[in-house]
C-alpha cells in the first residue's frame, strides 16, 4: 500500500515526465520532419529521477523499478503516437532503422540511466 507521501511522489513524477512527453508531441508537430534525439531520453528518465529525488527516506532499487518501467512506458507510447500521426520521419543518429528504432533505443537508454540516478541518488 502507498503511503500519501510515495503517492504523491509518483504524481509528480508523472505529472513531470507526462509534461515533457506532451510538449514533445507539440514540437514534432510543429516542426515536422525533424528529430528530437535527447526528447525520449529526458521523458523516460525524469520519472525515475524525480521520484528518488522527492523521496524524504531512503529507497531501494525495488522501490525504483515501478517508476523506472513507468516513465519507459511513457516515453514508448509517446513514440508510438508519433510514430502512428507520421512524425517519425527526420534522421536517426543510429546506423540502423529509423527516428522510430531511435527513440526506442534512446527510451531504453533514458529508462536505464533514470535507474542509475535514481540508485545514485538514494544512495546518498
Amino acid at each position: 500500500m502507498l503511503t500519501n507521501l510515495q503517492s504523491s511522489q509518483l504524481r509528480r513524477a508523472a505529472s513531470i515526465s507526462i509534461g515533457l512527453a506532451v510538449l514533445w508531441i507539440f514540437v514534432a508537430f510543429v516542426r515536422s520532419g525533424l528529430t528530437f534525439h535527447l526528447a525520449p531520453i529526458l521523458v523516460a528518465a525524469t520519472f525515475p529521477i524525480v521520484y528518488a529525488f522527492d523521496a524524504e527516506d531512503p529507497i531501494s532499487a525495488r522501490d525504483l523499478v515501478p517508476p523506472t518501467v513507468a516513465g519507459l512506458a511513457i516515453a514508448l507510447v509517446t513514440t508510438l503516437i508519433l510514430a502512428v500521426a507520421g512524425e517519425m520521419t527526420g534522421p536517426s543518429l543510429l546506423p540502423f532503422g529509423g527516428a522510430a528504432t531511435e527513440a526506442v533505443v534512446f527510451s531504453l537508454a533514458g529508462a536505464i540511466g533514470g535507474f542509475g540516478i535514481g540508485m545514485f541518488r538514494a544512495a546518498r
